[in-house]
């Protein structure tokens, strides 16, 4: 008989990875001293959404708040693209490549742990 692809085990290590991308860009922006409050706040309502997910504790909104909590992730961060721009003009006009990487890494991962989660509880 094989195991289960999809294990409380393999649901934290998704949520450890999401945790860590948005702490990396946390701490990105500190050393740096580029800390914006739109981008922390993002990464903040991410962690609290990873941590009552971690809980184990479902309850029938469960869709909806992983919803909720990934859609204010992508617009606080369209709001700053929108005040800021594209580009990075304190590292030259660099376009903000880690920003579009650390943004798609979270919302990627997020939707998926949240598929996998939702699959499992049916």
């Amino acid at each position: 008989m094989s195991k289960p692809i999809f294990t409380p085990a393999n649901f934290r290590a998704w949520g450890i990875g999401i945790a860590m991308v948005q702490l990396a860009d946390i701490v990105i922006h500190a050393a740096t001293d580029q800390l914006e409050i739109l981008r922390v706040s993002s990464n903040g309502i991410v962690l609290i959404w990873l941590a009552v997910v971690m809980t184990g504790k479902f309850n029938v909104k469960f869709l909806q708040t992983a919803v909720a909590s990934i859609s204010a992730y992508l617009i606080l961060n369209l709001i700053f693209l929108a005040r800021e721009g594209t580009t990075n003009v304190e590292q030259g006009g660099e376009l903000r490549t880690m920003l579009f990487l650390l943004m798609f890494l979270t919302i990627t991962l997020s939707i998926w742990l949240t598929y996998l989660l939702r699959n499992t509880k049916q």
